[in-house]
């Protein structure tokens, strides 16, 4: 916004400091300024370098009735069998208990495509595979599946040998497919279809091979539970560096036949984390190894990087199973390593720590939206609000277009895509090239890869390959528009009109029958009925209510300055960017807040004791200081935040410091 109207109805939407001159912070950070992150509540801060291992980032979900996810117990209860089994196991599987262990490489999933092409020795087969399973994993419940997508995938002929190396390596790597052997060919499919499969005459050309035994269709067991046990088994998910979705994976296949893990909410993977999860009629011997227990548990919180870690712990039965959102919030418990803090000596230092927490009890924190909320590559917003505007054409370029953070291979096959049209732009050089990038393209790009598999099928149609974008990814471009508005309009808020006080015209959450929020009024002031913890900011949408003072007026000229009218979210092309709105609080203020200022020597010294740790009586020993060796400072953080809330966001109030990723690789441990 260039805040060229005369009049002063409209505030400047680019000043957002607290006087008159332009906000100049040694510590400001250009990613987090370029999606409205600018303004602090405290008053004095500190340095410090925060996950810079994953195990010291702790996170324990809080359930809606306040329970935390601890894992206490990883004793499995033995049960009646004849009482418990849902469904027998099969054979193939008798050997694929999760040994309540699942150690892998970091990004071991990017090298699926070459596993499966050295054992099969044709890479196009591999791609074709991986790309087959990817397109049917996009297809969520109550859509319809492609009729034109292909259903299961043949290898080549291989020996009888190569052909149960493969079948082994199905089971471990690829938790969504299953695969059967006809006429020497091992056929590969998504899970989805395995009532269809292995009945050939449904999906392949040559009908007559029904006869063969493979293309009976197995006989499932009728499920016997019993009556009086509820139909859920609810445990404790307990990862180390690794995401949610991966955990969960071989979970949910171990389960009864077509059951689905349930879960509250995503947990990100650099971090350890614990989480309720749910399985319908299950029981925890179909989930672990009971013997395993027993073995080496490794893990916890280890100088070792590189690896992943599960546990599974604490079963019981309950009857209702979680979905998305039933979550209170969650529990944070944080190491921030190297604390450089104003002062000469340790005593000056502990109190900036000790004022700094204790700003952060007293006053909470800017509720803004973090930096993730905009993306891996921070254009989540640019693709939305070019979407928004109706601009699909120019959403699917942003998509699309090289990333500069990215590995080169796929910023070339960017590259070349953009090249698509130079020898004439039309749909027949448009189809040839979404082809060839999207087989190219790594299976994980979901969002570039539907785009190009529509756009293959339909050239130049970028509203209908817009739209062929998985649901969940498409409302988060919309979703990054409006964070970016809230983020904005709340630095205005708290930088330029005030950072303490509640004025005429906000609006405050009162969520009394049909009235949401209410306008404040000068008998409101006057009666100091408010608080600045009670004040809220619209979420832009069709039903969005604005504040009445100037922050209102600053909210529309923000929708101005990107291209956008507040009625562009009310009608749409793509009905998943048509959204309501809806309101946030300007403060987010913590509970559970404690803290502790701990000296050590070595950088990588484990300072928080995880619940692997406790489980097998492992304790936090501070190693001696050696010879010539500095001591250093940590600050040992802990927090509950509702679940809407960023304690990304949070410790940057803390320390009144950016916590992106780009300010923090200036920072160092030692």
């Amino acid at each position: 916004m260039n805040g060229e109207d005369d009049t002063t109805a409209a505030p400047d939407a680019s000043a957002v400091s607290s006087n008159n001159e332009p906000a100049i912070d040694p510590h400001e950070d250009e990613m987090e300024q370029s999606v409205g992150i600018s303004e602090y509540l405290s008053d004095t801060g500190f340095s410090a370098v925060s996950k810079a291992r994953y195990s010291d980032f702790l996170v324990h979900e809080v359930d809606l009735q306040g329970n935390v996810a601890r894992l206490t117990s990883m004793t499995v209860p033995t049960e009646d069998n004849n009482n418990n089994e849902t469904t027998a196991p099969s054979p193939a599987d008798d050997d694929k208990k999760l040994d309540m262990v699942v150690e892998e490489e970091e990004e071991e999933e990017i090298d699926l495509e070459t596993q499966l092409t050295r054992m099969i020795k044709e890479q196009h087969t591999a791609k074709k595979v991986l790309s087959m399973l990817e397109v049917h994993d996009d297809v969520t419940e109550g859509e319809s599946t492609d009729k034109t997508a292909e259903k299961f995938v043949t290898l080549p002929a291989l020996e009888k040998g190569d052909r149960k190396a493969v079948h082994e390596w199905v089971r471990k790597a690829l938790p969504n497919a299953r695969a059967d052997t006809l006429d020497g060919h091992i056929r590969i499919w998504h899970v989805k279809f395995e009532r269809e499969m292995p009945n050939y005459g449904n999906f392949g050309p040559n009908n007559n091979n029904n006869s063969n035994n493979n293309n009976r269709k197995p006989k499932r067991q009728k499920p016997n539970w019993p009556s009086d046990r509820p139909d859920y088994l609810r445990f404790v998910l307990y990862k180390e560096n690794m995401d949610t979705t991966t955990a969960t994976k071989e979970l949910s296949r171990k389960g009864s036949r077509g059951a689905r893990i349930g879960y509250a909410g995503m947990k990100d993977k650099r971090g350890i984390t614990t989480q309720f999860c749910t399985l319908y009629r299950t029981v925890p011997s179909q989930l672990v190894n009971p013997k395993a227990v027993a073995s080496s548990m490794g893990g916890g919180n280890t100088k070792d990087r590189g690896f992943s870690v599960v546990r599974l712990g604490n079963f019981e039965y309950t009857s209702k199973e979680l979905k998305l959102g039933m979550l209170k919030g969650n529990r944070f418990d944080i190491i921030l390593r190297n604390v450089q803090a104003p002062g000469d000596d340790l005593a000056s230092q502990r109190h900036v720590l000790e004022q700094a927490a204790q700003s952060m009890k007293d006053k909470g924190f800017i509720n803004y939206f973090g930096t993730q909320r905009f993306g891996k590559f921070k254009d989540t917003h640019l693709v939305g609000i070019a979407a928004v505007q109706g601009n699909f054409e120019e959403a699917v370029d942003i998509l699309m277009r090289p990333k500069s953070d990215e590995r080169e291979d796929i910023k070339q096959v960017r590259v070349e895509w953009q090249e698509r049209f130079k020898y004439g732009k039309n749909k027949e050089n448009e189809a040839n090239a979404a082809k060839s990038t999207s087989r190219k393209l790594n299976r994980f790009m979901t969002g570039e890869v539907a785009i190009l598999q529509s756009l293959a099928k339909y050239p130049m149609d970028y509203t209908r390959a817009f739209s062929a974008i998985p649901f969940n990814l498409r409302t988060m471009f919309v979703h990054a528009v409006q964070s970016l508005i809230w983020n904005r309009a709340v630095s205005y808020r708290i930088g330029k009109m005030s950072k303490d006080s509640v004025l005429v015209g906000d609006l405050v959450d009162v969520g009394k029958g049909s009235e949401t929020v209410h306008v404040v009024t000068e008998v409101d002031i006057a009666n100091k009925k408010f608080t600045l913890e009670d004040v809220v900011v619209p979420m832009v949408g069709k039903k969005s209510v604005y504040p009445t003072n100037e922050l209102g007026d600053f909210i529309l000229q923000l929708l101005e300055e990107v291209g956008l009218k507040k009625e562009m979210f009310q009608d749409n092309k793509c009905r998943s960017l048509i959204v309501t709105g809806d309101y946030r609080k300007i403060i987010c203020h913590p509970t559970d807040v404690d803290y502790k200022i701990q000296e050590y020597f070595d950088p990588l010294q484990p300072l928080l004791q995880t619940d692997l740790m406790k489980l097998q009586d492992e304790n936090i020993v501070i190693r001696a200081q050696q010879e010539g060796e500095r001591a250093k400072l940590a600050m040992v953080v802990g927090f509950t935040l509702p679940s809407s809330s960023y304690a990304t966001i949070a410790l940057r109030e803390l320390m009144r410091r950016p916590t992106s990723n780009e300010f923090q690789k200036d920072l160092t441990l030692e």
